[in-house]
């Protein structure tokens, strides 16, 4: 139960620190052996490219505050999703909601290939010059 407080208590650190983490990573990795020559400046597009990502990141905390944590306490405040209707432990109910929430973003992601409007606000995203760790994260505002 102390581990299951600190996670609740300390998601937004703990998911920052990871996205950081595994960004340094990659980035490290493309700089130690790049796969290919860049067509643009690292300096330009990494500024770009950071810039949707701050943009966006802004516009989602004043668009939808707490959304998705809010969201989720009101959901087990009122019983709702299929791990409040069967006692899971907590340890076996993380990596599930993992594997879910991974399943709901690939179905998000199909959707947005395949649905013509969703499409023009997505190839933001495959209109990258170059292709490197800022590309997974360079998306159209809305």
């Amino acid at each position: 139960m102390e581990f299951e407080q600190f996670v609740l208590s300390n998601e937004p650190a703990i998911r920052m620190g990871f996205f950081v983490g595994v960004f340094a990573l990659v980035a490290l990795c493309e700089l130690v052996a790049p796969q290919r020559r860049l067509t643009m400046s690292k300096a330009l597009r990494w500024s770009s490219n950071l810039g949707l990502v701050v943009l966006n990141t802004v516009l989602l905390h004043l668009m939808f505050p707490l959304a998705a944590v809010g969201m989720a306490a009101f959901s087990a405040a009122n019983g709702w999703g299929l791990l409040n209707h069967f006692h899971v432990p907590f340890w076996l109910a993380v990596p599930l909601a993992v594997i879910a929430m991974d399943f709901v973003i690939w179905l998000q992601h199909v959707m947005v290939h395949a649905v013509p409007v969703l499409w023009r606000l997505h190839r933001v995203h495959h209109a990258d010059p170059d292709y490197d760790v800022t590309t997974g994260a360079r998306f159209h505002p809305i």
